[in-house]
């Protein structure tokens, strides 16, 4: 197997446990030993920074973090932003108007920071992932009376819509694309992620990889958020519990992220000889 340089790994569902906050023992104690051989170590996440800081405690080795599915790269050891691509403020300013009006719940990642506007906290908050990751987004959220304003002057990285009924979700895609250039994806059930055209998270692995090629990164994912990077890289890991899309872009699956899905594969291929 040749030497992997890179490990990028994505968050819930894949990485987390079922409760979204904690990273199994076995994948901790398996990218330690990978860390320790020389990977480096980097969460790919839907996230924006700052709902991933009790993560990154758990994970002594980690190196970078892709965030925003791949609208921002940070250099978690530095504290450096190393890439952004953010939506034009014109659109963005468009798009919320958008949401807000249709009165669906949303959040927007900026600048690593998580906003959502406060008479929307309550419908959002009940669409969280689970109890312990309702506690995070009351915990690191910004909650400003008016979402717009707040967001002036800032480079936004995503808007996160956590629900849209099926028979409503290509009408409203039609009128957020109306809005210009626009890349539209998903991770879970009827959640919408918008991002700026071209960002994913392949993109943004590549631009933090400069002389790493897909044969030396070993990736892992299980939603359509995930794809491109499960299809670029190499060594790609679909979970068990993961999309059939995913199954479909990665060249191996693994275990299901509550079973330490990660950490089977890393002992599998990255054992000592």
């Amino acid at each position: 197997m040749t030497q992997i340089r890179l490990i990028a790994l994505d968050m819930d569902g894949t990485l987390l446990d079922d409760d979204h906050a904690t990273v199994p023992a076995r994948n901790v104690a398996a990218l330690r030993r990978a860390a320790e051989r020389g990977a480096a170590v980097a969460i790919a996440s839907g996230r924006a920074w700052d709902l991933l800081h009790e993560v990154a405690a758990q994970l002594d080795m980690l190196h970078y973090a892709v965030l925003s599915n791949g609208a921002a790269v940070l250099d978690v050891t530095s504290g450096e932003w190393l890439w952004r691509k953010g939506l034009p403020r014109a659109q963005s300013r468009c798009l919320i108007e958008l949401l807000l009006a249709r009165d669906v719940p949303f959040e927007v990642y900026a600048d690593g920071e998580n906003y959502i506007q406060a008479d929307r906290s309550g419908r959002v908050l009940a669409r969280a992932l689970s109890p312990e990751f309702a506690s995070v987004l009351r915990r690191y959220s910004r909650f400003p009376e008016d979402l717009n304003a707040a967001l002036e002057g800032r480079c936004v990285e995503k808007i996160h819509i956590f629900h849209v009924p099926p028979e409503e979700r290509a009408a409203l895609q039609a009128a957020l694309e109306a809005t210009g250039p626009l890349a539209v994806t998903g991770s879970f059930g009827t959640n919408m992620e918008l991002t700026a055209r071209g960002v994913n998270k392949a993109a943004a692995v590549q631009a933090l990889c400069l002389e790493v090629t897909a044969e030396q990164v070993m990736a892992f994912g299980d939603a359509d958020n995930d794809l491109e990077l499960l299809r670029w890289a190499r060594w790609s890991f679909a979970m068990e519990n993961g999309a059939a899309s995913a199954k479909a872009a990665a060249r191996y699956v693994t275990g299901a992220n509550r079973a330490g899905g990660v950490g089977m594969a890393l002992e599998r291929y990255l054992a000592a000889p």
